[in-house]
């Protein structure tokens, strides 16, 4: 009989015990639920994803980076990937002030590959999230500090007027203008087939502005989303802006890196 009732409480309490990680998953989600938090990778796409790699997170291709504040709602588990599902809402000047633009549903993934749950979640606070808005604004790239957030009205004086130039890996600052520094030129420009179409579908018109960060060999390496329109209409500028080409930027006739900023208008 004592034996019979050993195995019952046994059985009793491995029910009762929470699911491998699924500790872990609650205290997250109690210490990030409803706050607001800037993501380190700057994404501000609606489905942002990572890969636990060799102890180190490494986010994934972003197809928009943009300041932003992340609001975490829910924290789980998938098969091998931590899901944080919540709202981004993108942040623009407002005259002297930082105003947000509107929430729209984000999840952010996390691949585990094959690593211990309670090993990762303990550490993805500190990893996916700045600890204050205030810190990720201190900690925009240079290159596009200047511009972000953007002004909602478009009309603003920048706090830099240089040109902003990559070289040997390394940033810079030119005073503009600066006659031995020759702007990209964009010598293979792809329109935008449905931007407008989908434009008129939404009865939906305005403006967007993307900052592209152009690479010494004339490629978009990465795209900045300054002005959002919204309703999957800036995901399908940015898409369309990667695949340009520009003749790269020049200092002293030798290629450079630089960023162009490019207003579209959605009619």
């Amino acid at each position: 009989m004592k034996t019979i009732m050993t195995c019952m409480l046994a059985a009793f309490m491995l029910l009762a015990r929470p699911a491998l990680g699924q500790s872990d998953l609650t205290a997250l989600e109690n210490a990030i639920h409803g706050k607001a938090f800037g993501l380190r990778s700057y994404s501000v796409d609606a489905v942002t994803t990572f890969t636990w790699f060799d102890g180190k997170l490494v986010p994934d291709t972003v197809l928009m980076h943009g300041m932003g504040a992340f609001f975490p709602d829910t924290v789980r588990q998938k098969g091998s990937k931590i899901l944080i599902e919540g709202q981004f809402e993108m942040l623009v000047h407002d005259g002297p002030k930082i105003a947000p633009m509107g929430k729209l549903p984000m999840r952010l993934e996390v691949e585990l590959q094959g690593a211990k749950p309670a090993v990762v979640i303990p550490q993805l606070q500190a990893l996916l999230f700045f600890p204050s808005l205030g810190e990720a604004l201190k900690s925009l790239p240079e290159y596009v500090a200047d511009v972000l957030p953007y002004p909602v009205d478009g009309k603003f004086q920048t706090s830099c007027h240089c040109f902003h130039v990559l070289q040997d890996g390394k940033w810079s600052q030119l005073p503009a203008p600066d006659p031995k520094f020759a702007a990209p030129v964009n010598i293979k420009e792809t329109p935008h087939p449905t931007l407008d179409q989908t434009a008129i579908d939404l009865k939906i018109s305005g403006t967007i502005t993307l900052v592209y960060l152009i690479s010494e060999a004339g490629r978009v390496d990465e795209v900045w989303l300054a002005k959002p329109l919204g309703s999957g209409l800036d995901e399908i500028a940015a898409k369309t802006g990667r695949e340009n080409m520009f003749k790269p930027a020049t200092l002293d006739t030798k290629p450079v890196g630089t960023v162009v900023m490019q207003t579209i208008p959605v009619n």
